[in-house]
């Protein structure tokens, strides 16, 4: 069986919920799985490609009158036990990378002002995080199709409250203390 990269059984997961252009993957990667695991637009149509290749999806061309004419993928059988026995595997060490973390960490060397703006800055990103996977939870929250990913956005929800309730701890706290 080919070696693949996360991307792509990333990829062949999201066509299992049914036939997909690149652009619906795109899309459906921003409100699903995107939240925790963001292949580029670039990188979807080249593992595209790469599982068409080895056969564990299809293309389909279909021709449109108004616009131009779409790709459409679907995963094949050989692709869905792929997919399967990676789900099956164990899923290794996760890298967890934070730019963000390491200005705070070096924080005594930055203006407390721009510091203090940058953790603010994250905070809104997060409470904006949040808005977004509330809303996501009204429509999947009571769907048995979605009980899976439902799980993964409980995570996401916990997270993005996490992260509000530590920015505003560390502010006040930088606060009070020089």
């Amino acid at each position: 069986m080919a070696e693949l990269p996360t991307s792509a059984y990333a990829i062949l997961g999201l066509l299992t919920f049914g036939e997909q252009s690149g652009y619906d993957l795109q899309k459906f990667v921003e409100t699903s799985v995107g939240h925790f695991f963001d292949p580029a637009k670039s990188q979807i149509y080249s593992e595209l490609k790469r599982l068409v290749a080895a056969g564990f999806a299809t293309e389909r061309h279909v021709a449109q009158n108004d616009r131009p004419d779409k790709r459409l993928f679907s995963v094949t059988s050989e692709g869905e036990r792929a997919l399967r026995a990676w789900l099956a595997a164990e899923p290794g060490e996760e890298a967890f990378r934070s730019p963000f973390l390491l200005h705070v960490f070096f924080g005594h060397l930055m203006d407390p002002e721009v510091l203090k703006a940058q953790i603010r800055e994250h905070r809104r990103r997060a409470a904006e995080t949040l808005a977004e996977l509330r809303a996501i939870e009204k429509d999947i929250k009571d769907s048995e199709v979605a009980r899976f990913p439902y799980f993964t956005l409980r995570a996401g929800l916990s997270n993005c409250r996490h992260v509000i309730k530590w920015a505003d701890e560390v502010l006040k706290e930088m606060e009070v203390t020089p």
